[in-house]
This record gives C-alpha cells, sequence and structure tokens, in this order.
C-alpha cells in the first residue's frame, strides 16, 4: 500500500464507462512527489506498503464504509504519474478479497501479499496523463457484484486497485468491513488518549481536537496538569510559616511545597486549590491582549470540564512514576503525588471563578478535601484517589465537572514492573501496561479480558481476584490509534480499527469481552485522531466504556507473560540523583532569604517535567542537567569582588568588601576574613543583608600587631556557615609600627 500520493480536491465530472465505473481522465497540473510522512511508524498490523514501479496509486476514500445493505460502493482515490513520459492509457483494476480473516495476522497478510484470493470487481482506463500529473478517480461498484453472499463471513475483507501502463505499474489496498446484521455481543471497548505538555502544541486546532475528544463516549483522556490553563493568580500571597525553610532543606529530596508554574497552577500552602483558605482573587487584567487570552484559557478550561465525562490526571510533566519507584527518591514521588491531588476538577478550582467562602471559614469541596488528606499524610499517589478508586466532584455549577481519576498510574514501557506494582499496589490503584507486556503466556484463538491482576512479588497472573489490578492493551488497535497517519493512510487506518474490532467479535460473538487501547505519548492531536477515535467507536459490535467501567470489570481468564522487575536507565537514574543533591546544596542559600519558597520556585518546575515518560534516558538527563547548571549559577551568585593590595598601616581599622549579590533576592549573609599570619587579627564574621542584583560593601574590623606582608581571604557565608565564596584572597602590606613612629613625630612637632 503506497500512501505517497497527496489527496487532490473533489472529483470533476464524471463519464459512464462500463461496470458503473465513474473516471475522470483530465490530467491535473504536475505535482511534486511526496512522501507520506507516517511510513517510519507505520503499524506491522498494516503490513507492508505495496511498490510502485512508476504509477503511484492511492485509495483515499470509500462509501461506505461499512457496508450494510446499500446497493453501491464507491472507491475514490488517486494515481499519478512518477514515470518519464506521458502515459497514452492506464488501466485500472479492482478487487475484493472472497475471504474474511479469520485473525489479525490474517489481515496483516492479506494487506501484504501479492496475489490474493480475490474476485474482479471492476476495470477502467485513464488516457493521457502527463508526467508528474496526479489524477482523480472514482469506481462505482454495485454490491451485487461483491463477493458478499454468506451472512456468517461478515467482516473486513482487503480490496485492492491496480494501476498498469506497459512497463509502469502500482497498486494499493485498503479494507472494505461488510456487516451482515448477524447477531454479536458488543465488546466492550475504551481508548485513553495523552495530553501531555512534552509534545503539546496548545494551538486552536489541537485544543479543538482535545475537546472533541473529550466529549467522545469510550475516549478518556490522559491530562498533564502543566496544559490546563489557571485563572488569574491572587496578587498578594500569604507569608510563609515559620517551619517552611525546614521543609525545604530536608535533604535535598523531600518536595517544596511553594507555588508551583502559572500553568500547573497549585496552590501555595496546600496540595488542592479549593482545601486552603479563600485567597483574594487577582484584579482582572487591564492589558487587552492578556484580557484576551484569559478569555480564551477560561472558554477552554469551561468547555473541557463540560464535556469530559472522566479525566485521567497525570503527574505534573507527566513524569514516569515507575522511574520514580525504582529510584527509591521519595521527594520526587510526593511531589508528583501532590501534583496529581492538585489537578483541579472543576472552573472554580482551576481559578477561573471568584472564591465565595471567607478565609476564616473555607468550605473545600469532596474532592479538594479527599486530595489534601492525601498529599500530607501518605507518599503514594495511589492514596490520592478516594475509596471507590475515583476522586469526588462537586454537583453544583461552577463546581461541577468530570470525575477526575487520580489513582491510575502510567509508567513508562521500560519503567513499568513488579518494582513499581510493590509501590503502587492498592485494591483501588490500576496500573496501565504497554503495549508490549501482559501478553498471552500459551497461544489461544480468542481474546480475553482487558484487566489483569498482577501478584507483584512474582509477576504472575493473580487468578485469586488479590495482586495490582492492571490493564493490558490490545497492541493493534493501540499501534494505529498512535499512528500519526497522512493522506490514504487515514482511510487505512480507520478502516483498521473497525477490521480488528470485527474480528475480534467474530471470535466468540455471543460473548461479551473488554479491549483496551491506549494511544502512545507523542501522538498527535488532531482531526485525524478524533476520526480514528471515531472510526473505532461507530460499529455496532462496539460498545464505548469509560475507563473505571473497563478497570472495574472482570479479570482475566487468560496466563498472561510474567511481568519483570522493570529498568531503571543509567542516565535516567543519574539525573534523579543529580537533581536531588542540587536541591540538597540550594537548602542553606534558601534559607538566608526572606522567601525560600521563592528560591526553590525558581527550579523545582523542571523536576517533574525533566522525567516525562516520552522523554528517553538520554533527554531526561539533559534536561536535569540543565537545572543542575541554574543551580550550580545560583550557588555562585553571591561573590566578592576581587581587590588589588592593601595597605594597612594601622593597628585597627575596617576592612572594606565589596560583595556583589546577582540573585533577584536580598539575602543575609555573614563576612569575615582569614588571614594566613596571626599577625592579622580578624573579628568575628559581619552580618549584613545584600540587596538583590547589587553590590554591598560591607567592612570588617581587623587588628594587626605586626608588619609583614600576609594573604588574606575573603570568605562570605550564610547565617548557618555555609560557603558561598571564598575563593578570592588579597594581598595586606601590615605596616603596624608606622603608626607609633607617625604619631610621636607629630607628637614632638606639636
Amino acid at each position: 500500500m503506497t500512501r505517497r500520493a497527496v489527496r487532490v480536491a473533489a472529483a470533476c465530472a464524471a463519464l459512464a464507462l462500463p461496470f458503473g465505473l465513474g473516471m475522470h481522465e483530465a490530467g491535473a497540473a504536475p505535482l511534486p512527489a511526496q512522501t507520506s510522512q507516517s511510513d517510519a511508524s507505520r503499524p506491522a498490523v498494516m503490513g507492508a506498503t505495496a511498490e510502485a514501479s512508476g504509477l503511484v496509486i492511492s485509495i483515499n476514500s470509500l462509501s461506505p464504509r461499512i457496508v450494510t445493505s446499500e446497493n453501491e460502493v464507491i472507491v475514490s482515490g488517486t494515481v499519478r504519474n512518477d514515470s518519464p513520459t506521458t502515459l497514452a492509457n492506464i488501466s485500472l483494476e479492482m478487487f475484493v478479497a472472497n475471504e474474511t480473516p479469520i485473525s489479525v495476522a490474517a489481515l496483516t497478510t492479506a494487506l501484504t501479499e501479492d496475489e490474493p484470493d480475490a474476485t474482479h470487481a471492476a476495470s477502467s482506463s485513464l488516457t493521457d496523463i502527463t508526467r508528474g500529473a496526479t489524477v482523480p478517480f472514482e469506481i462505482h461498484i454495485p454490491t451485487s457484484s461483491l463477493p458478499l453472499t454468506d451472512a456468517t463471513e461478515w467482516g473486513p475483507r482487503v480490496i485492492t486497485v491496480a494501476a498498469n501502463s506497459g512497463e509502469y505499474s502500482g497498486k494499493d489496498r485498503s479494507i472494505l468491513v461488510w456487516d451482515s446484521g448477524a447477531q454479536v455481543s458488543a465488546s466492550r471497548v475504551n481508548a485513553v488518549v495523552p495530553w501531555t505538555s512534552t509534545s503539546a502544541t496548545q494551538d486552536q486546532a489541537e485544543r479543538s481536537a482535545v475537546l472533541n475528544l473529550a466529549g467522545s463516549p469510550g475516549v478518556t483522556l490522559a491530562v498533564d496538569p502543566l496544559l490546563i490553563p489557571h485563572g488569574p493568580q491572587p496578587t498578594a500571597s500569604p507569608s510563609p510559616s515559620p517551619d517552611s525553610d525546614a521543609s525545604h532543606g530536608q535533604s535535598g529530596q523531600s518536595d517544596q511545597s511553594g507555588t508551583q508554574s502559572g500553568q500547573s497552577g497549585a496552590a501555595t500552602a496546600s496540595p488542592s486549590p479549593s482545601s486552603s483558605p479563600t485567597p483574594t482573587p487577582a484584579p482582572t487584567a487591564t492589558d487587552p491582549a492578556q484580557r484576551s487570552r484569559d478569555l480564551q484559557s477560561e472558554a477552554f478550561v469551561s468547555a473541557l470540564m463540560g464535556a469530559a465525562n472522566e479525566l485521567i490526571a497525570l503527574p505534573e510533566g507527566d513524569a514516569d512514576l515507575g522511574a520514580l519507584a525504582l529510584s527509591g527518591n521519595t521527594g520526587f514521588w510526593d511531589r508528583a503525588s501532590r501534583s496529581i491531588a492538585a489537578f483541579p476538577s472543576s472552573l472554580r478550582e482551576a481559578g477561573w471563578v471568584a472564591p465565595t467562602t471567607s478565609p476564616a471559614s473555607p468550605t473545600p469541596s469532596p474532592s479538594a478535601s479527599a486530595t489534601a488528606t492525601s498529599a500530607t499524610e501518605t507518599p503514594s499517589p495511589a492514596a490520592s484517589s478516594s475509596p471507590s478508586g475515583q476522586s469526588g466532584t462537586t454537583t453544583t455549577a461552577p463546581d461541577a465537572g468530570p470525575t477526575i481519576l487520580r489513582n491510575v498510574a502510567w509508567p513508562a514501557d521500560t519503567t513499568f514492573g513488579t518494582a513499581f506494582l510493590s509501590n503502587y499496589a492498592s485494591p483501588d490503584q490500576i496500573t496501565i501496561a504497554p503495549a508490549s507486556a501482559l501478553t498471552p503466556a500459551e497461544e489461544v484463538t480468542f481474546t480475553s479480558y482487558a484487566r489483569v491482576n498482577v501478584n507483584p512479588a512474582t509477576g504472575e497472573t493473580a487468578t485469586d481476584g488479590t495482586g495490582a489490578r492492571t490493564l493490558a492493551q490490545q497492541a493493534d488497535l493501540a499501534s494505529i490509534l498512535s499512528w500519526n497517519a497522512s493522506g490514504g493512510d487515514e482511510l487505512d487506518a480507520e478502516q483498521a480499527l473497525a477490521a480488528i474490532t470485527a474480528i475480534i467479535v467474530r471470535e466468540r460473538p455471543a460473548s461479551s469481552r473488554t479491549l483496551f487501547a491506549a494511544a502512545a505519548r507523542g501522538t498527535t492531536i488532531n482531526e485525524s485522531l478524533t476520526k480514528r477515535v471515531n472510526a473505532l467507536f461507530s460499529p455496532r459490535w462496539v460498545s464505548a466504556q469509560t475507563f473505571s467501567d473497563i478497570a472495574s470489570s472482570e479479570p482475566t481468564d487468560v496466563e498472561r507473560q510474567t511481568v519483570d522487575a522493570g529498568t531503571l536507565d543509567p542516565d535516567t537514574s543519574t539525573a534523579i540523583s543529580a537533581m536531588s543533591s542540587s536541591l540538597t546544596s540550594l537548602a542553606p542559600l534558601a534559607k538566608a532569604t526572606d522567601d525560600p519558597d521563592a528560591v526553590y520556585d525558581s527550579v523545582t518546575p523542571q523536576i517533574l517535567p525533566s522525567l516525562a515518560a516520552q522523554r528517553t534516558p538520554s533527554e531526561q538527563l539533559d534536561s536535569a542537567t540543565a537545572m543542575t547548571s541554574q543551580i550550580t549559577g545560583m550557588l555562585s551568585a553571591v561573590s566578592v569582588e576581587p581587590s588589588s593590595a592593601v595597605n594597612l598601616i594601622n593597628k585597627s581599622a575596617n576592612f572594606p568588601v565589596l560583595v556583589r549579590n546577582n540573585l533577584p533576592w536580598p539575602i543575609h549573609v555573614d563576612v569575615t576574613l582569614v588571614p594566613d599570619d596571626p599577625r592579622l587579627r580578624a573579628t568575628p564574621a559581619q552580618y549584613q543583608t545584600l540587596a538583590a542584583q547589587g553590590a554591598t560593601t560591607v567592612e570588617v574590623p581587623v587588628g594587626a600587631i605586626g608588619s609583614g606582608d600576609i594573604e588574606v581571604t575573603y570568605k562570605v557565608t550564610t547565617p548557618d556557615g555555609h560557603i558561598l565564596d571564598d575563593s578570592q584572597t588579597v594581598t595586606v602590606r601590615m605596616r603596624a609600627g608606622w603608626e607609633d613612629a607617625i604619631t610621636a613625630v607629630i607628637a614632638s612637632l606639636f
């Protein structure tokens, strides 16, 4: 199936030809050759693309997509002349497979084989097609001429359109689905689509597709909280609590509770915006451009909360919970947990509605109460859900919104394993397994249930109802949902989804089953994806289900492949360790300022996005390195300005030290001198507050008891003794005896 042809405009006037074939024979203007951008990611289930030799043919449209009682089938597409010359005649032949594939593997074979068992349905020709020209075609085929007679043979049929002109040829295949009306039990299906800050564009087209998907039955969006715009923040924030400094400085792994980035919108003093005393809302933006952006953001959040039935709350930045579990870093795990808990479940919680409660008597919503409890009492995101496995939602506008699932974990493919399941196992928790995991241990001729209970200790399927609740994906559906198809491949992807679900239902027509698939992270969210999703849920043999329904459905009755422990890549491990160590080193600096939260907030929003599940380990390390470099720069932002040699002729003097603070916050420091000779004595360190983004002169009293040249080191520390700078030295020429001599001379002259 060659998909390099571009889709052209709607067909021109048709000519009546034999077999009901309407062809457009007028040559189009030559178009530059284009290659499908989706070839590289083509799912294996779609088979190999057909080889073209001078003629590139693309089937772009089928009407109807699913044949029931229609009188005819219309097949349309394009043919491009890639030969070096004008072709006087191109013959087109249309074939329809005689048999319905009994398995997905058989469908792949039918899409690939050169000479399928098929019925010739129509033929015609194109004339005088110039070099480089692309011409559309439209084929009308009476359904009576199609090999669709046995009602039990309903399902997908591969169709082929072949083009030939002398030594030049080309072909393309697609899938026609026949619904004979046979009685079947519909499969219960749910699809998860991730929307993460790592790959999001947040343009109008993407947001429109997000809203369409949110409102589509059977689709559950897994959303990065950084993509939920939050309303204007208060102009004044409450003062940090007396013990806030200590909470920031614990081992570098304990997370900071300061305000997150403006996109994430986490509250300053609590894990949920509505679980803390209500702040005074910020005044409406006076800048017209900003006001326009605010209105657009508010409208989007309102539409999303109104359209979605349920949303999966991902950790901030879609951080890989599997990597955090394998690393054992409880501080970062806690941070991920709090970001899940803080995911807004209504327009009010997102900050777009002025709060009505007073600071003295806050009234948190049910969901806020649950998330606040989990964030402060447990280090696991598992515990941030309500007992039912779902977060509660408020029931009156503007608090009404979708059910926010805070009990769903979706680790990366490599970090999924028993180590993670052991950390996350709980009756309420659900883990999305990679498409490659939890395949049947032995070959079976049917598709079992999507839910698999896994024993975290052994990785084996638990058949007694215990174990970690995990959802196994139907890998073929997942790969097609993830396929960023273009051109005629879009039709093939949509038809393949309907075809695969039909094949699965035909395995056991009277038995209902559950199917689950998740689009891979990085899948482009656009109109094409919404069409694929609609194609998945449109057949009558598919019953759209919520994620919660699938998660609570009956567990599999088929033994699955044993789950291994999972693997933490060395680069990812290094990234986590480096960020944790950097936060430890930042603690004394932050504590020396009046606003430690602000210091941490300048770097901590980068932690979880650096560990995004979509990133490769090397990308995670690069992102972590950027954060650690920023902290290194902050730690060197307080420094002593170099000085030339100093002459000291008095026995005591105030020694001036020029200290520069390049931080955006004032900082409290102690400044002292460390001479390398006891003839110069410095008094204890001088306490000083250095202005932000400026230089301050600190005078340090010294005493000299002799003469000579000595080296003195400038030493700047935080009040608790952490050294900020001790790299600068100065030569001091002491001439303490001169003071007595000069005094005697002046006295005698007087």
